[in-house]
């Protein structure tokens, strides 16, 4: 004869309010376990969207090397504003939402690089490499190195970012000395000028290849503060060059 087997001790009363209760608890459980992972995936999606907007719109770069001596060490850390010159095709669909002309092909939601300008840009001969100049010369300049010194549109530059050693040299024997500035292109030098493969020696940049202007130097703690050039004002280590 078989034996009918319950949940519940025998000695037990049914309760059903108690039964009651226990279904109401369990689905309050269920609901806040189902609004835990709903808050768990949407702080992921909003993590997600925010680390692409701002590696949009900020990138970092370690300085390899000593062309912008002494500006910028090597090993440095930047962090390089791309926003800030985001452009687009003057027929492109979205033209509209630039407004500053070029006096070429493209248009700038801001504006275009500037004279001073330090800015990361993938290298004309070799994309596959980052450089970090300065913006010397500009679409329609006029750029001549002669004595040693830089000009652009017959006037000397005023270059205090520069040491002793290459304020009395900016260029080397052999190379060419004047260059005119095309459309939709720039004209950049290192600060090192007798240790710095620029567009001396390989040409222009065209807007196309630029990164973003280098504005924040974050690492080491020593050299916090504004790329000289950038908006930014000087802090801390820089207070002291």
């Amino acid at each position: 004869m078989s034996q009918e087997h319950t949940d519940y001790p025998t000695n037990m009363p049914y309760d059903p309010q108690a039964q009651g209760q226990a279904a109401t608890k369990a689905v309050e459980t269920r609901r806040k376990q189902r609004s835990r992972a709903r808050e768990l995936i949407e702080t992921l999606v909003l993590t997600a969207l925010i680390f692409f907007a701002v590696r949009g719109v900020v990138q970092s770069f370690r300085v390899e090397g000593e062309s912008m001596l002494p500006s910028l060490q090597s090993e440095e850390l930047l962090m390089v504003n791309k926003a800030v010159y985001w452009h687009t095709d003057e027929d492109s669909p979205l033209a509209f939402l630039a407004q500053t002309d070029s006096g070429g092909s493209e248009r700038f939601v801001l504006h275009p690089p500037q004279h001073g300008d330090v800015i990361v840009f993938h290298a004309p001969r070799d994309p596959g490499k980052d450089y970090i100049k300065r913006v010397i010369g500009v679409p329609g300049d006029f750029i001549e190195i002669r004595e040693g010194r830089v000009w652009r549109n017959g006037q000397q530059l005023h270059e205090p970012y520069l040491d002793a050693a290459n304020r009395a040299e900016s260029g080397y024997p052999g190379q060419r000395e004047q260059w005119t500035v095309p459309t939709d292109n720039l004209f950049v030098l290192g600060d090192n000028r007798l240790g710095s493969s620029d567009s001396r020696t390989w040409g222009f940049v065209p807007y196309d290849n630029v990164v973003g202007k280098a504005v924040f130097t974050y690492w080491p703690v020593g050299e916090l503060g504004a790329v000289p050039g950038s908006l930014l004002p000087p802090l801390l280590g820089r207070l002291a060059r």
